[in-house]
Parts: C-alpha cells; sequence; structure tokens
C-alpha cells in the first residue's frame, strides 16, 4: 500500500520512493553523433549541382570556346540560377578546375605518408606521381585544362596563381617540416617545390603537345627525376 511519502513495507515502515521511480520520463534525446538526414541530403544535392555546372561548363567550354561562354550560358544549360552558380563558383576559371580543389590535400597526405628517413627529392617525386594517376584517370577534363590554359591568358593565370601555387605551398610545408627549417630563413624548400612544379608543368606541356597519347605518369616522372641531376651540371 502506498503511504503520502512512500510505499509501506511488510513491517509498516514507509520505504522512500526509488530515484527511477521520482525520475519524470523524458522524450528519447538523440545522440548528438546521429547523422541528420537532412545534412547528407544537402550535401548530395550540393554535390549534385557542383558536378552538374562542371559537366555544363565542360561542354560549353570545348564547343564554344573559354572566353566565348558567359556564365549565364553555364547556368542555363544546368538548369540553375546564376546565383547558384556563384555560389559554387566565383569565376569561370574556379568552375574550370572545381574539380581540383580537394588536390591539395591529397597532396598533402601524400606528402606525410612518405617514409620518415626517405630522401627529400623521392618524397616530392612520389607525393607528386600521385597527383599524376588523378591526370590519368581524368584524362579528358585534364586536357580540356591543359588545353584552355594554353590560349587562355586567364586560364593560365589562375592555373598557377590558385591552383600550382596551392600544391608549391603544400611542397615547401613537408619540405621545411623534414628538413626542420624555416622555410623563411632557408631557401631549399622553396626551391625544391618551385623546381617539382616546373617539372610537372613541363610534362604537362608534352601530354597536351600530344593530344593526350602520350603517358603522363611517365612524362612526369622523367622530368621529376631531371631535378636530381641538375646538379651535375654544375
Amino acid at each position: 500500500m502506498d503511504t503520502e511519502h512512500g510505499r509501506a513495507t511488510g513491517n509498516g515502515v514507509a520505504e522512500r520512493p526509488t530515484h527511477a521511480e521520482t525520475t519524470p520520463v523524458r522524450a528519447f534525446d538523440p545522440s548528438p553523433h546521429v547523422r541528420d538526414p537532412d545534412v547528407g541530403l544537402r550535401s548530395r544535392k550540393k554535390q549534385r549541382t557542383r558536378t552538374d555546372l562542371i559537366a555544363a561548363g565542360d561542354l560549353l567550354f570545348s564547343t564554344r570556346g573559354f572566353d566565348e561562354t558567359t556564365t549565364a550560358d553555364i547556368a542555363e544549360r544546368a538548369d540553375v540560377s546564376q546565383r547558384t552558380l556563384f555560389r559554387h563558383f566565383p569565376t569561370k576559371e574556379s568552375l574550370l578546375y572545381g574539380d581540383l580543389d580537394d588536390a591539395r590535400f591529397q597532396l598533402r597526405s601524400a606528402l606525410a605518408s612518405r617514409p620518415p628517413a626517405e630522401p627529400i627529392l623521392t618524397v616530392v617525386k612520389e607525393a607528386m606521381l600521385s597527383l599524376a594517376e588523378d591526370f590519368e584517370a581524368n584524362r579528358d577534363r585534364r586536357l580540356l585544362q591543359a588545353r584552355l590554359a594554353a590560349t587562355s591568358p586567364t586560364v593560365s593565370a589562375y592555373s598557377r596563381a590558385v591552383v600550382q601555387f596551392n600544391w608549391e605551398r603544400e611542397i615547401i610545408a613537408a619540405v621545411a617540416t623534414r628538413l626542420g627549417v624555416d622555410p623563411l630563413a632557408d631557401p631549399r624548400p622553396e626551391i625544391v617545390a618551385g623546381a617539382a612544379m616546373s617539372a610537372v608543368r613541363i610534362a604537362m606541356r608534352q601530354w597536351t603537345a600530344s593530344g593526350g597519347a602520350a603517358d603522363f605518369m611517365q612524362l612526369t616522372a622523367a622530368a621529376l627525376t631531371a631535378i636530381e641531376h641538375v646538379s651535375e651540371l654544375a
């Protein structure tokens, strides 16, 4: 039998209610780690929009030309507004290279994963070759980008000032860390990075001149290996 302040026991002494009995039942509180399906949906929709815009840009750039294609043309082709296009890509150049946005992080990971005792030039060569694999896997896009960079000053400037600059910064940081030096005081990290990027540009020009028929991996490996022999010219 229940009493005013508790439950009567067999000996007539009132037993205090337990914590579980006095704590009100609450609605289920989901873990903060549980994935919100709306977040996943928005992310997939955003990625689809980016993919559609890049595909629309590729088609128009390859058929009309880079300078002749407007952002309005691209937005119309992708069936979105220009405002939506600019939310994803502020310029035509950034759209053209949009699929390389994560390349700098791939390069950073490739540089960091090399064995600690590996020679610096080998570290850089192998890491850069990991990016070359992406070029082979996305041959048509990379060839389009290379051709436009060779014919459009604005595309060439963007490629060097944004894409290649970011890669060079990653190499400088990785080399400086391995050497244990300040890259602002020691010129070697920037010299190595500059030489590596020059090698990649040479390989890209050779590959573009072949119409994509040459093996980009082999061209890149040969150009990067040549860096090791520069000292022999002294």
